[in-house]
């Protein structure tokens, strides 16, 4: 690799990078399954995020809710998404029904 090549790659820090989106919609998922859209106003080093404009969302993206500014607890995230209009979800494959076993058709011998 040369010089170059490693300026180009900095690292940074999750918590650099949300915050660089300040002021801009994000998508966060939590744990339990609920969803919420709205600008990040705040996020601190545990992840705990305020949000403005917030609105409950489902999965396809109908709103729910419409909350104004929340507070999100950084041990309940799942994902934040710093690109909404991106995000999709699909439907999990459904799993496959056993199979019935064969009619087992019984013949029965006339008796003589």
């Amino acid at each position: 690799m040369t010089q170059t090549s490693k300026a180009q790659y900095r690292a940074v820090h999750p918590i650099d990078y949300l915050r660089s989106y300040s002021g801009k919609s994000v998508l966060i998922k939590l744990k339990d399954g609920s969803e919420y859209m709205g600008k990040l106003k705040v996020i601190d080093p545990s992840m705990n995020i305020v949000l403005s404009e917030t609105k409950e969302v489902t999965e396809t993206s109908k709103v729910v809710a419409i909350l104004g500014d929340v507070f999100i607890r950084g041990s309940n995230l799942l994902f934040v998404s710093t690109e909404p209009d991106k995000v999709t979800f699909f439907e999990p494959d459904q799993p496959k029904q056993p199979e019935a076993p064969p009619n087992q058709s019984t013949t029965e011998e006339e008796e003589e």
